[in-house]
């Protein structure tokens, strides 16, 4: 009896034994397993907050915060398409949501030909701004004009009469193509001496001088000598003003848009303006440029009075280059329509 009460304790010990080595193992197992499942919960974990991360957060596109863009072919491209799908309604200022703290689209309003008319200089002194002024070199009493120009807190710029295509006449000393060099080379400092503190040029005319690669070497090599920055009126769709300037290391920005191609139509500066708000939302800028004449006046003074309010902040060639630019005007009191 003791015998087999002695067997079927070692028996039962035995049994415990294997019963506890059988709770190891599965603790082993659950241990592992639940490691495993921890593992992947992680990696899921991970892999979740990388898709997160990579899934594109559904905001308002920003502006580009510096408005000049490097690639001048691709903003070309995109300005073409704003130009062929630019719808007819006006773009409506409370329409326009600029989120903060991105950049809103900068405006540079140029006005050129100014010189000819005291009236019509008058009026565009008045404008609210900053606008900036471009005059011609043979303008009379050119030196208070370029001083009136300044005072309006906006870039002064000279207004270089070059060869156009065609018959019209650009105006006294103006550079053509078939001149020498010394010659040339004798109106262009004739034009650029003319008075002092202007930070830039932009073409008078030259549909046909702004497509000939040599003139415009040595107009600009001058126009870098002097530090100073280049508008290209694009009066010409062969100018090769922006090429010649990338390699010569001269700032040159391209016009944008005509406000007034056509003289004494204020409908067709409204068009104008609607497409300049359109490239300037699209591409973070746009250049534009106007002439000194009434129906162009009624229109663009209205415009440059609310264009804070439609979410564009006016600015100068200066200041979309990077350059020290003159402090900004305040709106003209004595803005008359």
């Amino acid at each position: 009896m003791a015998a087999k009460r002695g067997g079927k304790q070692r028996g039962s010990r035995g049994a415990t034994s294997r019963a506890g080595n059988a709770g190891l193992i599965a603790s082993f197992v659950i241990a592992l397993a639940g490691a495993a499942l921890g593992a992947v919960a992680a990696y899921l974990g991970e892999f979740g907050a990388m898709a997160s991360a990579a899934r594109p957060v559904e905001t308002a596109p920003e502006r580009p915060a510096i408005a000049v863009v490097a690639d001048v072919a691709r903003r070309d491209q995109i300005v073409r398409r704003v130009i062929e799908r630019f719808p007819l309604e006006r773009f409506a200022a409370p329409e326009i949501v600029i989120p903060e703290p991105a950049a809103r689209p900068k405006v540079v309003i140029i006005v050129d030909d100014i010189g000819l008319d005291a009236e019509a200089a008058k009026t565009a002194f008045s404008l609210p701004g900053p606008v900036t002024y471009s005059i011609l070199p043979y303008a009379p009493d050119i030196d208070s004009l370029a001083a009136k120009a300044a005072a309006r807190g906006g870039d002064v710029m000279l207004h270089l009469p070059m060869e156009p295509h065609g018959d019209d006449d650009p105006g006294p000393n103006a550079l053509r193509g078939e001149m020498a060099g010394g010659i040339f080379l004798h109106a262009l400092n004739w034009n650029l001496s003319r008075f002092d503190n202007y930070v830039g040029v932009n073409n008078h005319m030259g549909s046909k001088l702004t497509a000939d690669s040599a003139a415009m070497k040595t107009v600009l090599g001058v126009l870098k000598n002097r530090d100073l920055y280049f508008i290209d009126s694009v009066t010409s769709g062969e100018t090769v003003a922006y090429r010649i300037g990338a390699q010569l290391g001269v700032d040159v920005l391209p016009r944008d848009v005509f406000l007034d191609p056509v003289a004494g139509d204020g409908a067709v500066v409204e068009r104008q303006l609607r497409l300049m708000e359109h490239i300037a939302v699209e591409t973070g800028y746009v250049v534009a440029i106007a002439h000194p004449r009434p129906e162009t006046f009624a229109v663009l003074g209205p415009w440059l009075a609310t264009a804070k309010a439609r979410g564009f902040d006016l600015t100068t060639p200066s200041a979309l280059l990077g350059r020290e630019t003159p402090p900004l005007m305040a709106a003209a009191p004595e803005l008359r329509f």
